[in-house]
């Protein structure tokens, strides 16, 4: 599998760079393969491949029934994989085979490519420690307990999309080395929580 490169390597692609390279796969194939994501984003770093499904699920693909589910599943294996600190991906032959709709994909990419703009210019290095080293060690362990709960949240409306929110927040801190976004995502999740457990 394509090696990946430590989380905390500074020297990473723009947030819009990271989805345009899936978009442009997307507007290019007829059906989009997760081993064919993965090979497009086969120099990114562990947080960029955590990030693209995390995003995903918060677009208006969230609606294709089991897509979040999948998604949530996705993000808890390479979160786990990236918390010990492997280097080379690894998931089951059924996950890197299952494919979407390339005009699909790139639609909902594009509802995003503002939010992210916004990133990209407001984003900086401050509080690093929260993700660099074991700061992100700990960012990768609490999005793979956030993707395994992603399956179970599918089940109550909009609850897995906002959870994969703060899944993808959590990633650009570790991308862009901006801790603010630690906090903010932990504020986020707490919201959540708390609405979630209203429902329940």
């Amino acid at each position: 599998m394509n090696p990946t490169t430590p989380a905390d390597d500074r020297n990473h692609p723009s947030l819009t760079t990271i989805v345009n390279e899936v978009a442009a796969l997307a507007k290019r194939e007829d059906r989009v393969k997760v081993a064919d994501i993965i090979e497009t984003l086969g120099r990114a770093s562990s947080a960029a491949l955590i990030f693209i499904p995390a995003l995903i699920a918060t677009t208006p693909l969230s609606g294709i029934p089991g897509l979040s589910a999948f998604c949530g599943v996705a993000i808890a294996l390479i979160s786990a994989q990236a918390a010990v600190g492997r280097h080379s991906l690894w998931l089951p032959d059924f996950m890197m085979r299952r494919a979407v709709k390339g005009d699909k994909l790139a639609a909902g990419l594009s509802k995003v490519r503002k939010p992210l703009e916004f990133l990209d210019r407001h984003t900086h290095a401050r509080l690093s420690f929260l993700t660099r080293g074991p700061g992100a060690r700990l960012l990768f362990v609490l999005c793979m307990l956030a993707g395994l709960t992603m399956p179970v949240l599918e089940l109550i409306p909009f609850s897995a999309s906002a959870i994969a929110a703060c899944i993808s927040l959590l990633m650009v801190a570790i991308l862009t080395l901006d801790g603010a976004l630690v906090v903010t995502a932990a504020g986020l999740a707490t919201g959540i929580t708390l609405l979630i457990t209203t429902l329940i």
